[in-house]
């Protein structure tokens, strides 16, 4: 039981980029857009939410919560933690079943959870790229977290199988 080997090093990616912007963040200190840090913490707490979801637990912290970078960093390893137990956790065969949940708004939805899954990891792709971007238009050089440069420089494992 466990994620497929690909969803697995995308979970991998996830993480390793957001310690990358981290480690990025806290370099460039009061230079960096207060926003970056809201993104940052959206991407986190977005990836909380859906996990909680996954599980049938109720909302554990806002879609965009207001958290210092400092309390990003604090979320970072148990989140990374988390959604390797919920893969351990998660048999094959429900990675194609679907569950209900309520979003942000109180709509009620049904998703498939290997669609949850990939959303997951496309979403914090999203958000950093926003947050590059930002730094990028305030003269910071942006981290390189593109996933090619993860894989090459050895930040994921070599994939199973």
């Amino acid at each position: 039981m466990a994620f497929p080997a690909a969803l697995e090093r995308l979970f991998d990616y996830d993480d390793w980029a957001n310690r990358e912007v981290v480690l990025h963040l806290a370099a460039a200190a009061e230079r960096a857009p207060p926003h970056s840090v809201k993104l940052l913490a959206h991407v986190i707490g977005a990836s909380r939410l859906w996990l909680s979801r996954l599980r049938g637990e109720s909302a554990p912290l806002p879609v965009w919560p207001a958290w210092s970078l400092e309390q990003c960093v604090a979320e970072l390893a148990p989140l990374r933690g988390a959604w390797r137990a919920q893969s351990a956790a998660t048999p094959d065969a429900a990675l194609a079943s679907t569950f209900a949940y309520v979003n942000s708004k109180g709509e009620r939805f049904e998703s498939v959870v290997a669609d949850v899954l990939h959303h997951v990891a496309l979403h914090g792709t999203h958000h950093r790229a926003q947050l590059l971007a930002e730094l990028r238009a305030t003269g910071i050089a942006p981290p390189l977290i593109d996933y090619i440069h993860a894989v090459r420089s050895g930040a994921l494992e070599k994939p199973r199988g």
